[in-house]
């Protein structure tokens, strides 16, 4: 597995990741050109035969870019691969969020997501409760259909002020079962890392 940190304006977030994984930057759009760029000659190849699949691999990249810089996103990352020489297309978008509504006198951070995200499942990790909502819908990828399985995450910040929203996207999800077993053991793995100056108190 690959380490990976990210990080928001105030505080420090790390995740495990399954495989190989590339961050992205974001708000910087010369140093995402680049990265994806990079990314694209690296993975098509540069054979005059694939230059429809680089340019239909690029532009959905930089939609993907363009879709995280124009919300709250913090972070985002691309699958490579889950084992060497296996692709395993994915990505993770990472973001903080406002609580839909103020939380009731006596509600604990279980609660009020639980009245915030009535309809989505609850998980309880080591980051403590967790609310997913998923679906698996049909997406057209060079004029064939196939799955793609979608999963919002969302969980408290450790002072319970903000919430931070993972989404997944993973398309050709041919098992979705086993992917949101993936996916919840990466949500799982994600460890908020104290501020600087104060004393780490685990996850």
């Amino acid at each position: 597995m690959t380490d990976a940190r990210l990080t928001s304006l105030d505080e420090e977030l790390t995740i495990v990741f399954p495989g190989t994984w590339v961050m992205i930057p974001l708000h910087d759009e010369e140093a995402a050109a680049r990265r994806i760029a990079r990314l694209v000659t690296e993975r098509v190849g540069r054979a005059d035969r694939l230059a429809r699949v680089r340019r239909t691999a690029k532009t959905e990249l930089e939609h993907l870019v363009a879709l995280a810089d124009e919300s709250s996103a913090f972070a985002l990352a691309l699958s490579m691969e889950i084992l060497p020489g296996v692709p395993f297309p994915a990505s993770i978008v990472l973001s903080r969020e406002e609580w839909p509504t103020a939380p009731g006198p006596d509600d604990d951070t279980a609660t009020h997501l639980q009245r915030c995200f009535p309809d989505d499942d609850a998980l309880e990790f080591s980051i403590g409760p967790v609310r997913r909502r998923s679906q698996v819908r049909q997406t057209t990828y060079d004029e064939q259909s196939a799955p793609e399985l979608v999963a919002d995450y969302r969980f408290a910040v450790p002072d319970g002020s903000r919430l931070i929203h993972a989404r997944i996207n993973a398309p050709m999800a041919t098992a979705p079962e086993l992917y949101l077993e993936l996916f919840d053991a990466m949500i799982d793995s994600i460890s908020f890392r104290a501020p600087l100056g104060q004393p780490a108190s685990g996850r």
